[in-house]
């Protein structure tokens, strides 16, 4: 997985965070932790993608 992005449109429900803590963080806003370890968690983040509920977590692998 080569980068993780949150677009606008963000509703900070914390799924993301629930799902991969280890790559989201929700404040205001979610967003992706620094120098997250994103090949380790490729499946949580997919996970949180998908489950989304505004579809606003976009990756590229």
């Amino acid at each position: 997985m080569k980068k993780v992005t949150i677009e606008p449109g963000c509703t900070s429900c914390g799924l993301c965070e629930f799902v991969a803590p280890e790559i989201f963080e929700v404040k205001d806003i979610s967003c992706v932790k620094p120098n997250a370890p994103l090949q380790e968690h490729v499946a949580q983040i997919k996970d949180a993608a998908q489950g989304c509920p505004v579809q606003v977590i976009v990756f590229e692998e």
